[in-house]
This record gives structure tokens, C-alpha cells and sequence, in this order.
């Protein structure tokens, strides 16, 4: 990337880091893509070529896109795709579309990259973190779409529900995990059905419509103690606060450190001597 890039596009923190002379954004991602290796984990998750250009080209595209904080790909390809690549947006638009990318499998290589390289396994407090976020969408052709209850407005709104993992220290926070929940109210469905009902997206579709929050969030926890991210506790708010999540942080052998619900549950305290 040349310097006379215009860096009114970018975040105000990336701005300031540009402010430096001679620093360019392509070379710190790049740097920063090499010590974790990202194109040997991109392999590792299954990722293969369908155009010209390499399938690890293709994957740092979309993944600056989204950390220069660009609207849309449209809008990066037409103010910034050829500062970087002589790319077209068509092959980022084209990587997005594939049913066979195991996006969630590349985060948690990823994630676990870090987690070694950074030795958080030796931080005194290791939390698992669990939220949940509305956002809010409609049209007849959004696929995904249901009703949800939005905290933040006090009502039930029609949109994406997405449930996010994520693992805290008192130094950093690594994002682990995510996935959409459709709830079965007003669920819109397919536009078409998937061409392969056995590939990565299908399976994660079916996940989001069929188990209920707590089984996704179980399995997040799951999964990222199967990579060997582990944690001492698990903190969430007040939609957690179920017995079925307190039975999951037993499970997997958390504390858990959930606010509870304002009703009229009463709970009964155990207390074990050793």
C-alpha cells in the first residue's frame, strides 16, 4: 500500500497507527497474518482454490475488509480493493457464497494460535465469555430471520440472533466462536435449498434452527475446550442464568458466574466440604 492512501476510510484506532510515517496497513496485517501462519491454518481447514487466485489471497481480502471496518465489499472494492489486490470484489463475493468454507473451524485454529503463542494457559484468570446480540433485519428474502426479544429496545424484534463465545485474561480478549440461533417465531426460511445438504453451511443451518441456545452454547464451550483452550470460569449475563447453563459449566468443569434472572426462582446452594 502506498502512503498517499486516503486514510479517511479507516477506523479512527487503525488511522492513528497510520499516522506514523512510513507505516503501511497491508505490511502490519501482513506481518501479523505470517507469525500465526494463517495461510498453513487455511489449508489445514480444508479451503481450496476455484479461481485464479490463490484461496489464501482471497481469505486476506475479506478478512482486511472487515478489519479496516469498510460498509461492504462493494463499497472496499470500488474506494480500496486495488490499493491492495488487482482482485475483483466477484472473488470475495464468490468465497462468501461457498457452502464447503469452514469459517468457524479456520477461527478456532486460529484463536488457538494465539492462545499458544501469547501462553494464556499461564494467566491467573481464564474466562470463558458468553453473549448474545439482535441485529435487526427484515425483507421478505433475508434467510435466517426470526423473532427475537432485544434487550437494549425492551421488545421483540424481527432480525439475527447471534450467540458469541469469546476467552478473557486480565491482559486480552481472543473471540473463539459464534453462531446465528433462529428461534421459532415468524422464522423465515430458505430461498433455496442448499446444493449439498451435507457441507460445512448446511450443517451449521440446520444447528441454528433445530437446538435451542443453551445446546449451541454447550456446544461452543465444547469445542473450544477440545482445542485445549481452557478456562477457570464462565461469565454471561442474566439470559444464561438457567439451570441448564449451570449444568453445562459443571460438565466441562467451570465456575460459573452467571447473573440470575429477577423473578420468582428460588435456588438451593450446595455446599461440598473436601
Amino acid at each position: 500500500m502506498n502512503n498517499d492512501t486516503n486514510k479517511q476510510l479507516f477506523p479512527s484506532l487503525i488511522e492513528e497507527v497510520l499516522n506514523h510515517p512510513g507505516q503501511c496497513v497491508d505490511n502490519i496485517f501482513a506481518g501479523i497474518w505470517k507469525s500465526l501462519n494463517v495461510n498453513r491454518l487455511i489449508e489445514q481447514s480444508g479451503f481450496t482454490k476455484r479461481t485464479g487466485l490463490p484461496v489464501t489471497d482471497a481469505v486476506f481480502l475479506l478478512v482486511l475488509w472487515k478489519w479496516i471496518n469498510v460498509s461492504s465489499i462493494f463499497v472496499f472494492s470500488k474506494q480500496s480493493l486495488n490499493v491492495f489486490s488487482n482482485a475483483k470484489k466477484d472473488v470475495m463475493y464468490d468465497l462468501l457464497k461457498r457452502e464447503d468454507i469452514d469459517w468457524r473451524g479456520l477461527n478456532l485454529k486460529v484463536a488457538k494460535t494465539v492462545y499458544q503463542q501469547r501462553n494464556m494457559a499461564s494467566s491467573g484468570y481464564k474466562v470463558y465469555v458468553l453473549d448474545d446480540s439482535v441485529k435487526k433485519r427484515r425483507g421478505k428474502k433475508m434467510e435466517g430471520v426470526s423473532s427475537h426479544f432485544d434487550h437494549t429496545e425492551g421488545r421483540h424484534v424481527m432480525g439475527q440472533q447471534v450467540l458469541t463465545l469469546g476467552f478473557t485474561t486480565e491482559e486480552s480478549f481472543l473471540p473463539l466462536d459464534s453462531q446465528i440461533y433462529v428461534s421459532k417465531t415468524k422464522a423465515q426460511g430458505l430461498i433455496r435449498e442448499f446444493k449439498d445438504n451435507r457441507s460445512t453451511v448446511a450443517k451449521r443451518y440446520e444447528e441454528a434452527t433445530t437446538k435451542s441456545k443453551p445446546e449451541l452454547a454447550q456446544s461452543m464451550l465444547a469445542r473450544a475446550k477440545r482445542q485445549g483452550i481452557l478456562a477457570d470460569y464462565l461469565a454471561a449475563d442474566a439470559w444464561f442464568g438457567t439451570k441448564p447453563m449451570i449444568r453445562t459449566a459443571l460438565s466441562l468443569d467451570v465456575t460459573g458466574i452467571l447473573r440470575m434472572k429477577k423473578n420468582k426462582m428460588k435456588y438451593r446452594v450446595e455446599i461440598t466440604k473436601d
